[in-house]
């Protein structure tokens, strides 16, 4: 198999083995001894408009060459369609062969379709395979699929549309099914009159077929991989110009497009700038959004038709078009057109280098949007939403690199793994470490040249690694081959460990594999070649990103020397790169006097948020104790911003979730003290002058401290609702009716949604509602009683236990006590053992898992086979507790201790740290 990667992952090639081993024989690679370039596509669509029907009749014409000699079948893909002609032409236009159906093979596994030749091809001599196919409108949301939705007077209308990706082109029409297999498309969709469709490509033409029959013909396509062929068949309306920009969606949507249009305007001009390589000259002149009532991504970067979901697209004033849903809008927007360079016009050339579309297309999503709406902090919401979101996925044994051999990449589910967070989020945090050590000139340099080279091929990593050495700075020197494999063809990441000698004059580095649990899988010796960055007292260069010293792995440690004594030093300047930090006790505590100081010492929210974030991940790996965290948090009373807080509620949850009904309180006073100076700036109250992080900041802050029983929150949000009948924005409304329902404020908020007809308000009025502490009266009268649905009744349920941790005990008895009444409101004893599993996820007492235990073993005949759900939960459970027994007793003492005290202690030392962390310092 072509394309393996030197210096791979040793523990892939040893599963690639164990596999052949094991027997697997099937080859699911299509061989590259016949190439197409071209198909002539026809699809007809039966029924009419109120049924387009659930089947579909198609033609293709592969215009195809043999690339060797002795070609005598042709091996390309189909799956659940219904051949019904197999034909062979000629350069000429003459018929060469008629393939009887019979004679084709179809193997299930690989869906691979054989085509006997009687002769063998001549080289590069242009042939046309041309098959009459019938297939199905899926539902699944694969191939071509069928959504509904009611316009305005109720009525139902229907939409037929494509995904192809990964494998489903096969699904649609016979193709070579896979990316490396770029042809050129033309497209003819035949519909009924009503209806309209939209492709990859302006429309030519439309012919009439008569009896109220139609076909729209297409212009042909730009050479490009099968999984981003599309089409929509539809009564929908655009805004702009079809022959150029435009956003399609359902005719009452057109008032609603606007941003969305006016976004995808700014993006494709910004891309045109950025990579000095404008769409138009790609080789497609149509740029096309449509939404979609039902789609599994929320976009999809077919070239020339993007399809997103109607929440992309689609803002509803009062109700959608907040803050945080216009941020997604044009995150997701710069996301999918980013693709028509990264994807579209350059490909990977396998699944294994999945990551080479979506590292590149997350990176843009998040800075590429913050250069055009730099209120959102993009760059700094990176931080905390992905690079850390990822470090945490990315430390456990069982971890995958972001490129895997292309043998270890085969079967379906082996192409389905490689759509992870490892090659969106870890992917777009190795290319902002490039970036960063590269510098913005050098790495723009590398990335136009990339694209333009490869205009219209494939890729390898290989291939953008040329590009990026070649505008490489000079200094300080480092293995570039080393340095790229580390981070893309090895699992996981390191951290750093900083212990501090001579007197505050050296600090010493070394290294390690990070990995929560160490026994958890995964190998525990790998190192990396790792770019130092850092600040201190002395010199806060926290803006300098670019690595004076690479921590190599070849060294056992490196020094950092001062001729003047460091009171403390930071590493990794605005976590720009791909590793965690850990320091000795003396560093830890000189670090925690400096963000204690006015200003923090002028760390920036990025290197504060990293050291929040490490600490509780040491905790949770067992090289920190929570107590030292909590301690090392109280900073934090002091700390107004978003970023640094989003990091530590994302490390508190971790505990708090498992606290006992009994230690809530002593948790909640320590919230309520960290939380003094954020809480006394933003407050419980919207207002205009709001930044976007205020608005993001305060939500975080009202949901924590209102649903760990903060009494002036919830006396705030309890006035503030009754005296103010304004709705809070869109951003905050759910968060502050939750609030207000669970302070009692549930009859209004009932009332609501009651009367609200937007469906989507009402699903956040039901959710709000449902935070109610008045749970008997919402259990009795809407969920047993209301015609709500099976799946509102689960999100009620859900929001009374998970929004009110203190009631945990008496909502499971009030379920429990009469079983029978539950199943029936929810409709299955499966659907029932889901709540109660789900529910037992928050136990933290042994008397809670005892109550379970009983209940289960008195009423497993009920359940029947959902039974085993239960019995999973119930070892869940006892893990759960475990954890919580072994891990959480120093920090329940340390809450209960300074519960008692005045305020927040003042000493800013810290605990010592476990011997287990000494030890593993100096090893």
């Amino acid at each position: 198999m072509r394309g393996s990667v030197s210096g791979m992952w040793l523990l892939a090639s040893v599963i690639s083995l164990s596999l052949i081993a094991a027997g697997q024989s099937a080859e699911y690679r299509l061989s590259r001894n016949v190439l197409p370039s071209l198909y002539n596509l026809t699809i007809n669509i039966q029924g009419d408009v109120t049924n387009p029907g659930t089947t579909f009749d198609g033609e293709v014409a592969i215009t195809l060459q043999a690339t060797q000699k002795d070609v005598l079948q042709i091996t390309l893909h189909q799956d659940s369609l219904d051949i019904s002609s197999c034909l062979l032409y000629k350069a000429d236009g003459l018929l060469q062969q008629t393939i009887a159906t019979t004679a084709l093979k179809y193997d299930q596994e690989t869906q691979q379709l054989t085509v006997p030749l009687a002769q063998a091809l001549a080289v590069n001599v242009n042939y046309t395979l041309n098959f009459m196919f019938s297939g199905k409108v899926r539902t699944d949301m694969a191939g071509l699929f069928s959504a509904s939705y009611l316009d305005e007077s109720g009525k139902t209308k229907w939409v037929l549309l494509t995904q192809m990706q990964r494998l489903n082109a096969r699904l649609v029409f016979p193709c070579f099914d896979e990316p490396d297999f770029k042809a050129k498309f033309q497209v003819h969709i035949g519909r009924p009159s009503g209806f309209n469709a939209i492709s990859n490509t302006k429309l030519i033409k439309t012919t009439s077929l008569g009896t109220n029959r139609f076909t729209d013909h297409f212009d042909v396509t730009p050479i490009m991989s099968t999984y981003l062929l599309a089409f929509v068949i539809s009564e929908y309306q655009a805004r702009g110009d079809v022959s150029s920009f435009a956003v399609v969606s359902r005719p009452e949507y057109y008032s609603k497009t606007e941003f969305s249009f006016k976004v995808g305007e700014r993006a494709l001009a910004a891309y045109d700038a950025e990579f000095e390589q404008p769409y138009k000259q790609l080789g497609n002149e149509l740029l096309l959004f449509a939404s979609s009532p039902r789609f599994p991504h929320n976009g999809m970067e077919n070239w020339g038709l993007i399809i997103f979901s109607d929440a992309i697209l689609v803002q509803d004033p009062g109700y959608t078009d907040g803050w945080k849903n216009k941020e997604f809008t044009i995150r997701i927007i710069f996301h999918e057109t980013s693709h028509l360079w990264f994807g579209d016009s350059v490909t990977f050339s396998w699944w294994s280098y999945f990551w080479l579309n979506e590292a590149f297309a997350r990176y843009y999503e998040y800075f590429m949007s913050h250069e055009l709406c730099p209120e959102y902090q993009l760059d700094q919401q990176f931080v905390v939403r992905q690079l850390q979101m990822i470090l945490e996925t990315d430390s456990v044994g069982t971890t995958q690199p972001m490129t895997s051999l292309e043998s270890s990449v085969q079967t379906p589910s082996e192409i389905a793994n490689k759509f992870s967070s490892i090659a969106y989020a870890k992917g777009a945090s190795i290319v902002r470490m490039w970036r960063n050590i590269m510098g913005a000139d050098n790495f723009n340099k590398a990335i136009r040249s990339y694209l333009k080279q490869h205009h219209l091929g494939n890729t390898i990593p290989s291939d953008l690694f040329a590009h990026l050495k070649a505008n490489w700075p000079e200094t300080p020197t480092v293995d570039l081959d080393e340095f790229f494999s580390d981070f893309t063809e090895q699992p996981g990441y390191p951290m750093v460990i900083v212990n501090q000698t001579m007197e505050k004059h050296r600090f010493v580095l070394t290294q390690k594999r990070f990995l929560v649990n160490p026994e958890g899988g995964g190998s525990k010796s790998l190192k990396y070649t790792i770019p130092i960055t850092f600040a201190t007292n002395l010199k806060p260069t926290f803006q300098n990103m670019t690595p004076g010293i690479y921590l190599r792995k070849i060294n056992s440690q490196i020094h950092l020397n001062s001729a003047d004594p460091l009171d403390w030093i930071i590493l990794n300047m605005k976590q720009s790169n791909y590793y965690r930090v850990l320091y000795d006790t003396p560093i830890l505590s000189k670090i925690h006097e400096a963000l204690s100081k006015d200003g923090h010492s002028s760390i920036p929210v990025e290197n504060r948020a990293q050291i929040v974030d490490d600490l509780f991940n040491f905790a949770h790996a067992k090289m920190l104790d929570y107590a030292d965290v909590f301690k090392f948090v109280e900073y934090m009373s002091n700390d107004v911003d978003y970023i640094p807080w989003y990091a530590a509620y994302n490390g508190l949850q971790h505990v708090a979730k498992r606290l006992t009904p009994q230690q809530l309180p002593n948790f909640e006073k320590y919230l309520r003290d960290i939380t003094t100076a954020v809480y006394t700036k933003l407050g419980v109250n919207w207002k205009s002058t709001d930044t976007v992080l205020d608005v993001y900041n305060r939500n975080m802050q009202v949901s924590w401290l209102c649903k760990y029983n903060n009494a002036d929150c919830n006396k705030q949000v309890k006035a503030i609702f009754e005296a103010n009948s304004e709705k809070p924005s869109p951003d905050y409304r759910e968060t502050f009716y939750c609030a207000a329902a669970r302070s009692a404020g549930y009859d209004k908020v009932l009332q609501l949604y009651q009367k609200e007809t937007n469906s989507n308000e009402r699903d956040l009025l039901w959710r709000s509602a449902s935070c109610t502490r008045d749970y008997r009266t919402h259990y009795e009268n809407q969920i047993l009683k209301s015609s709500t649905t099976v799946s509102q009744k689960t999100v009620g349920l859900a929001q009374m236990y998970q929004q009110n941790p203190d009631l945990i005990t008496d909502i499971y008895v009030m379920l429990t006590e009469d079983i029978n009444k539950l199943n029936t409101a929810l409709g299955s004893w499966s659907t029932t053992a889901e709540v109660l599993s789900d529910l037992s996820d928050y136990f933290t007492t042994r008397d809670q898992e005892k109550q379970f235990s009983e209940f289960v073993d008195k009423n497993s005949a009920l359940f029947g086979s959902a039974a085993a759900q239960l019995k999973t939960a119930q070892t869940k459970v006892n893990t759960n507790l475990q954890w919580a027994e072994q891990r959480l007793g120093p920090v329940v003492n340390f809450l209960a201790s300074r519960n008692g005290a005045a305020g927040l202690p003042v000493a800013t030392t810290l605990l010592m740290m476990m011997s287990s962390l000494l030890s593993l310092m100096l090893r």
